[in-house]
């Protein structure tokens, strides 16, 4: 789908917490006919986001769970708004052979898969100290390993067949620390991260106009998870000093899970490709507004990516200003001592 900027680039992109008319439905409708879309953890208030927007896209959705199936009247609803088919699959993407049959029924059925958005999650609140190790490592496993899998076993898949697009669905969590959130913020990060790095691989294949990668904030969304673990019970087993902190967490959560699925299916068309691909993206910035700023995305690779700061001008992967310490040829190294 062709796009080009319809208004000036605009200094600070505009906000948004529902669904806006560059990304609006109908402007969408049949975008991604008879693509084949696997959305993982469906069952919860942003997987069904995700599936009633790529339904309106036309896609074929391949739609998981792990214990919970989502309602019948989901499946009603995506096939009335314009999805070619709708399968619910049990998979939990924690377990790697759990993935690895998820990919091989799929291919063996539907005969390829074009769009994968990874949005199974766990996200619990307590003190890295007293959070049972299992359940710190569950947490990564959703998070983070799931979302490896499936990269990995469809990848290869994208490749061959010459076009695919990955969604993993990130947090703002992933790019800065939040205290009793550690499983989460560290999943994330490593998350976004993964997302970038597979995405330089493929541009310099020569891939990267092909298959397409990106990561994403869902912006704030009462779901069953998050309700959960910003309950006052679960506030209540925090330290006395931290419960304050989170007594009012909930109240940022009011954007709709529309807002991300309707971003996502806009990625999934190519829309952002050429200046988004493999970066972070929060869907609360306007997309329009940021692409119609995608020389300046060229210029600066540290927006939209996850990176670290410095005093006096240190970059990451860059020289030094000023350039390196002068080291003469077979000059070694003496630890001085005292």
């Amino acid at each position: 789908m062709a796009w080009q900027p319809s208004a000036p680039a605009q200094l600070v992109p505009r906000f948004r917490s529902d669904v806006y008319p560059f990304i609006a439905p109908a402007k969408f409708r049949g975008s991604l006919k008879d693509k084949v879309t696997i959305i993982t953890g469906a069952a919860g208030a942003i997987g069904q986001g995700l599936a009633e927007s790529f339904a309106v896209a036309g896609a074929k959705l391949v739609l998981t769970y792990n214990n919970t199936p989502p309602p019948a009247a989901l499946q009603e609803r995506c096939l009335k708004f314009g999805a070619t088919s709708v399968d619910f699959v049990m998979c939990d993407v924690a377990d790697l052979k759990g993935c690895e049959e998820l990919v091989r029924k799929t291919l063996e059925e539907k005969g390829r898969v074009d769009v994968l958005v990874n949005n199974a999650g766990a996200n619990g609140l307590g003190p890295m100290d007293a959070q049972a190790p299992e359940d710190f490592i569950h947490e990564i496993a959703v998070n983070f390993h799931g979302p490896y899998y499936l990269m990995r076993f469809f990848l290869p898949h994208f490749k061959a067949q010459g076009e695919g697009c990955v969604l993993n669905i990130a947090s703002r969590a992933g790019t800065v620390a939040i205290p009793y959130s550690t499983s989460y913020c560290a999943s994330k990060a490593a998350l976004i991260n993964l997302t970038a790095c597979t995405q330089k691989e493929i541009d310099i294949e020569g891939l990267g106009e092909k298959v397409h990668l990106y990561s994403l904030h869902p912006g704030g969304i009462k779901s069953k998870m998050t309700l959960k673990k910003y309950s006052e019970d679960s506030v209540a087993s925090l330290p006395a000093q931290a419960q304050k902190r989170f007594a009012n967490a909930l109240d940022i959560y009011n954007d709709s899970p529309y807002l991300n699925g309707m971003v996502c299916v806009a990625l999934a068309t190519g829309v952002g490709k050429e200046v988004l691909r493999g970066r972070y993206f929060d869907v609360g910035q306007d997309l329009e507004d940021v692409l119609a700023q995608g020389e300046a995305l060229k210029r600066d690779p540290d927006l939209y990516s996850l990176h670290t700061s410095f005093l006096g001008g240190l970059k990451n992967g860059g020289v030094p200003p000023g350039g390196y310490p002068e080291k003469k040829e077979g000059e070694g190294f003496e630890f001085p001592g005292f």
